[in-house]
């Protein structure tokens, strides 16, 4: 038996599980399968390749995930003993992303709070799926479809999102179903698959889908847009630059809470 050490982040409501210490290949499935009825995702922190970063966050799936970014930014800098009122830049190498990820962690007295620079969008497509026409937006290793008609039923949503993941090789994908509330406001249920893991998730809140609202909304305004995202963990923000008819600088931010370090028994 060998015990693996972890810790629970709550980044707006997102449950992701950080593994601490080194694990090869086959025992990420183990674990990732162990863990899963504890959270929402699984990322785990390992050495870095590159000089200059702190640390290399590896997703459960290969994917990108900013909500996971923000997590182990917080999670190194109350290592740091960051005090109260204090900010600290964490570079991170994420997977799914191709360049060092720059991470901020605040401590507030009410805990914590994170920003990431988000990988940079690759392109925006529309899509047809199951008879709706939807808004592809894409990021390196990830592609979200952006749905503002009807609500759709669990059900159909399920079958939208595993018919995305066979029209495009991404590792994950996301439907996200918006409803807009105000100019820079609205309201998103994200559902994300992973394909690695096989695992599709209602989640209560997605940092990738976030900055692909904000990404779309830029576009379609032609200008630098920002977006407060109401999902059901919280309120996400994310800023997306625009200049010279292409999108730049993405910006998400959010609030983290630090659970305490367990232990995971794995049989041996």
């Amino acid at each position: 038996m060998r015990e693996i050490r972890y810790v629970i982040l709550d980044p707006t409501g997102n449950l992701t599980a950080l593994v601490l210490d080194p694990v090869s290949g086959e025992e990420r499935t183990r674990i990732t399968a162990a863990l899963m009825d504890r959270c929402e995702q699984v990322g785990y922190l390992c050495s870095p390749e590159k000089p200059g970063v702190r640390a290399r966050l590896q997703m459960m799936g290969g994917e990108f995930c900013g909500n996971a970014s923000m997590a182990a930014a917080v999670y190194l800098a109350a290592g740091d003993g960051l005090q109260e009122g204090r900010e600290t830049e964490i570079i991170l190498e994420v997977s799914g992303a191709d360049t060092p990820v720059a991470c901020r962690a605040r401590r507030e007295k009410a805990g914590w709070r994170g920003t990431v620079q988000m990988p940079a969008l690759q392109k925006m497509t529309d899509c047809r799926i199951r008879g709706r026409q939807l808004k592809a937006v894409f990021f390196p290793g990830m592609v979200h479809l952006i749905w503002d008609g009807d609500p759709l039923s669990g059900e159909e949503a399920e079958l939208t999102l595993r018919k995305a993941g066979e029209l495009f090789s991404e590792p994950a994908a996301g439907l996200l179903q918006w409803r807009e509330t105000a100019r820079e406001a609205g309201e998103m249920t994200p559902l994300v698959w992973v394909r690695e893991s096989k695992t599709m998730v209602w989640e209560t809140a997605c940092g990738s889908g976030t900055a692909a609202i904000a990404c779309w909304k830029s576009l379609s305004r032609g200008q630098t847009a920002g977006v407060s995202v109401s999902q059901p963990g919280g309120i996400l923000r994310a800023e997306a630059e625009w200049s010279c008819g292409k999108a730049g600088r993405i910006l998400l931010s959010g609030t983290v809470r630090l659970g305490e370090e367990q232990k995971l028994v794995l049989p041996a």
